[in-house]
């Protein structure tokens, strides 16, 4: 039809010249052509070959638009798989029917530290003043240590410095809290999870602490088993573990451990010793309210002394002289001391010296709770001795103190009467210093108490000599397990929640030996719930570490296949996947859930979880052909056992229909998602978390079936309530706001697509880092929407790098992969480069075929694009069966009226048009 076009032009300029020529001829005006035409007299041969060409040129830009027209519908298929996260609802997690401190806990500091200025001053020297940026602050228990380290912490935060603060008292807790450190230093959350080892990770944080601008302060606190900062086979003091100089901060160690060899020449030593008389005897001033009465001196002096001027002993002394519930002064005070220091020896405590901290601590606290017994406050004992067994230096919300727990323990009264010798008696430690206040940090969690590590250590010991060890140790956990029972792993706003409970988690996970196998189950559950927690908060490494020191102890403490440990093992594979460590998750739940089948039985609640999750990480890796049947088999047995409604069975019916979804298959998912979206807002309500996913998927779906009209909507509201809910940066608030942008995008409406897409990438790429897959899909996406909007030369560079990602990180035949060979194929036709386009075309298609399908979505898609590049290229006899090849799938697959059948119809009809033109 072109070439038809084209010779029509020519011979209607040729006739034009003729009758130009003839009626010049006849006219007897020389320049009767107005317009300059008279050219045409002076030159009749060379106005017809100008006069053809320009017309010829004309033809060819009609043919030219005619193709971008045809090129424009052929293009709506080309990267339809690309652009779209579909979100399965969490793994299902096995639960019972603290992660490191970052912030400095400030609140437990006293307005005046007395006697350790210089100190202070000294730690936080510039390092050019005093060279090693490592500084160990050592002393006996009891001196002060933390106390000095907190009044650092102070005066560097008022002077500008950024301050972090992270316990030692065991290798998970520092891991956790290294990790939320790294995270606040800049580093992504690939980097961290990319980290497989405590090494790895310790690199991290070093790495990102040396490029830090500004003065900074680390504190790692009470650090006594210097092995824990030694990873891999390190050396505390060879520099290359934990304990590191970076860039332009300072890190205070504090400890017990005062072998210098341990930490090496680089530290500076900073021993601590007992304070000065008159600091001591002013603290204790201090402390009973009565600083301002220098009479006084002389006696606080000799009291201190007695004391051996050590911190927390004249803490204790004064913190009950100035109680009101003291029954002597200060004179009479040293007489009760005396007396009770020799009955502690009296006693039987093991080989403690005169001044030896426990037996000074020891004889203080025990005249404060003799005080309290007389007053009535009976039950003080036991409850300084409950919290001694829980995470010692770590903060216990007083409602996790359950007066109805401590009952069953034989602990307190029942009841009333209960609950009010509990208030009495945590009043009364408070009021005499056995028991410091200090602030949870989570909402309805009111108060908290703390008690002192050498405090809790001597406790403890009494207790044993006592008899009465056991009975705290199920005390305290059974404290704990009750306190899981309220929180959600997954859900953020507990969060906090189980960052406070996650210490004394762990300190009762390392008795379980000593409890029953029942209790020692709830243990396991808990810390499987703590496992989780961290999976959910993104702390990976931490979960790692977690999820095996607890499998470690179920399997030593309850067997290798006890149903807890089963959803032990499930937790670690849980979050070895969410790592992206597919390798060491499908093998692990593969085994659980053989494990599952043979002990509990195909369709017990345990085995049907296992199988959702290993359905998922089939599916995560690509293998829909073993995810789909595992989610059939596991939807069908929990609507029979279950119920249509149940949570349980809502998570199958969506990520069954997810898979539905991903095979290409939607008109099998939109029905199973509107159904679980309506049961949903049913059972939990519009804004749960479960409810505004299986929105959020609903919308993807409708989406995909060329249904914006209902999917915009649905999208928009779902971002609006993620950002009220949950915050402008979490995950799941990103997702929702990259999808809106892909729907945005495929309505045409680029200006409001491409802002989102832009905003969406750079808070991934800040907060999980270049290489984890959401930046990846939203580089892809950025990418897509320039090209749409024909800004190749910011397209192409971002297809190609997100291509070379994903062939390192996925592998060369992953689904996302394969999609970001197509898009950059596509890329390349659209800038002209077809000998780049088409190999790659080919090679996608090939893969497709081969690990999806001949007539999956994805695949029609590329056969669709392999015949357009063809088609442009000139290659007509190899596009048109391609075309139609597609065609008849997409008919038989999608239906006549699909988006992508009316797309194939088009392009076969501009092929078959161009093919007839040329004939």
């Amino acid at each position: 039809m072109a070439l038809l076009f084209v010779l029509v032009l020519v011979l209607v300029a040729v006739v034009t010249t003729v009758v130009a020529l003839a009626v010049n001829a006849a006219s007897s005006d020389e320049r009767r052509w107005p317009w300059g035409l008279y050219v045409i007299q002076d030159y009749p041969f060379p106005s017809v070959l100008v006069l053809t060409v320009v017309l010829a040129m004309l033809s060819v830009m009609v043919v030219l638009v005619q193709r971008e027209r045809d090129a424009r519908s052929a293009g709506s298929s080309l990267v339809a798989d690309s652009v779209v996260d579909v979100s399965p609802a969490p793994d299902d997690v096995g639960l019972p029917s603290g992660a490191g401190v970052v912030d400095a806990p400030l609140g437990e500091l006293p307005v005046v530290v007395r006697g350790r200025d210089s100190v202070v001053s000294d730690l936080l020297a510039p390092t050019a003043v005093y060279s090693p940026q490592v500084r160990v602050l050592v002393g006996m228990g009891g001196c002060g240590k933390t106390t000095v380290a907190l009044a650092a912490a102070r005066e560097a935060q008022a002077s500008g410095w950024r301050v972090w603060w992270v316990s030692a008292m065991d290798r998970a807790t520092l891991v956790a809290g290294m990790s939320a450190l790294a995270r606040e230093a800049g580093a992504p959350a690939d980097e961290i999870k990319d980290a497989d080892s405590d090494l790895a990770l310790a690199g991290v944080v070093w790495g990102r602490l040396s490029r830090l601008s500004g003065r900074w302060l680390l504190v790692i606190d009470n650090a006594d088993a210097p092995e824990v900062l030694a990873p891999g086979g390190t050396s505390v003091a060879g520099g290359s573990g934990w304990l590191r100089s970076a860039g332009t901060g300072v890190v205070v160690v504090t400890t017990r451990v005062t072998d210098r060899a341990v930490w090496g020449h680089r530290a500076g030593w900073f021993p601590l010793s007992e304070l000065d008389q008159r600091a001591a005897a002013l603290m204790l001033l201090d402390r009973i309210g009565r600083t301002d009465e220098p009479n006084l001196i002389e006696a606080a002096t000799t009291v201190a002394n007695r004391l051996g001027r050590l911190p927390l002993a004249v803490h204790l002394a004064g913190s009950y002289l100035g109680s009101g519930m003291a029954e002597v002064g200060l004179e009479d005070y040293l007489r009760l001391l005396t007396d009770r220091s020799l009955r502690v020896v009296d006693e039987g405590a093991p080989g403690w010296g005169e001044q030896d901290p426990r037996r000074l601590i020891m004889s203080t606290w025990e005249i404060s709770l003799d005080a309290l017994e007389r007053q009535g406050r009976v039950r003080a004992r036991a409850l300084l001795r409950v919290l001694s067994f829980l995470g010692p230096g770590s903060v216990v919300p007083v409602p996790m103190l359950d007066p109805s727990v401590l009952s069953e323990a034989g602990l307190l009264p029942d009841g009333d009467e209960g609950r009010a010798e509990m208030a009495a008696g945590l009043a009364g430690l408070r009021a005499v210093g056995l028991v410091d206040g200090a602030p949870v940090g989570v909402d309805d969690s009111g108060d908290g108490l703390m008690v002192h590590p050498l405090v809790a250590e001597v406790c403890r010991w009494r207790a044993a000599r006592d008899g009465q060890r056991p009975t705290l140790i199920a005390a305290a956990a059974s404290l704990v397990a009750a306190t899981s029972a309220r929180l959600n792993p997954a859900d953020p706003a507990d969060w906090k929640g189980w960052q406070v409970l996650a210490p004394h988690a762990r300190v009762v996970l390392g008795v379980i030996a000593e409890m029953s196998e029942d209790l020692g189950a709830r243990v396991v559950g808990v810390n499987n719930g703590v496992t989780y927690h961290y999976t959910a908060q993104g702390s990976y490494p931490g979960a790692i570490d977690q999820g095996e020191d607890v499998i470690a102890a179920a399997v030593a403490g309850l067997g290798a296949e006890h149903p807890d440990t089963l959803t032990s093992r499930n937790n670690l594979a849980a979050a070895y996947r969410a790592a992206g460590r597919l390798g060491e998750a499908i093998p692990l739940y593969e085994a659980t859930l053989a494990a599952c089948e043979r002990v509990l039985g195909d369709e017990h609640p345990d085995t049907l979880m296992s199988r959702n999750n290993l359905a998922y990480a089939y599916q995560s890796a690509g293998r829909l052909g073993e995810a789909i049947p595992l989610y059939e088999a596991t939807l069908a047995v929990r609507e029979r056992v279950l119920g249509d409604e149940h949570p349980d069975t809502l998570t199958s019916r969506n990520n069954l229909a997810a898979a539905y979804q991903a095979a290409g298959r939607l008109g099998e998912a939109i029905p199973l998602y509107e159904a679980t979206l309506a049961a949903y807002e049913r059972v939990l309500g519009a804004e749960h978390p479960n409810t505004l996913t299986s929105r959020n998927n609903l919308a993807v779906a409708y989406r995909a079936a060329g249904r914006l009209g209902e999917a915009i909507p649905l999208y928009e509201a779902t971002l609006a309530v993620r950002e009220r809910v949950l915050g402008d940066e979490h995950p799941d608030t990103l997702m929702s706001r990259n999808n809106l942008a892909v729907a945005y995008d495929a309505a045409g409406r680029l200006g409001e697509a491409i802002p989102l897409y832009e905003a969406t990438l750079a808070v991934r790429e800040r907060v999980l880092g270049d290489e984890h897959p959401d930046p990846l899909m939203s580089r892809n996406n950025l990418a897509y929407a320039y090209q749409a909007a024909g800004r190749l030369g910011e397209a192409i560079p971002l297809y190609e790098a997100t291509l070379a990602v994903r062939e390192r990180v996925l592998g060369d035949e992953h689904p996302d992969t394969l999609t970001s060979r197509n898009n950059l194929a596509y890329a390349y036709q659209s800038a002209g480069r077809l000998g780049e386009a088409i190999p790659l075309y080919e090679a996608t298609l090939a893969a497709r075929e081969r690990v999806l399908g001949d007539e999956h979505p994805n695949t029609l898609t590329s056969r669709n694009n392999l015949a357009y590049a063809y088609q442009a290229a000139g290659r007509l006899g190899e596009a048109i069966p391609l075309y139609e090849a597609t065609l008849a799938a997409r008919e038989r697959v999608l239906g006549d009226e699909h988006p992508n059948t009316l797309t194939s119809r088009n392009n076969l009809a501009a092929a078959y048009r161009l093919r007839d033109d040329s004939m």
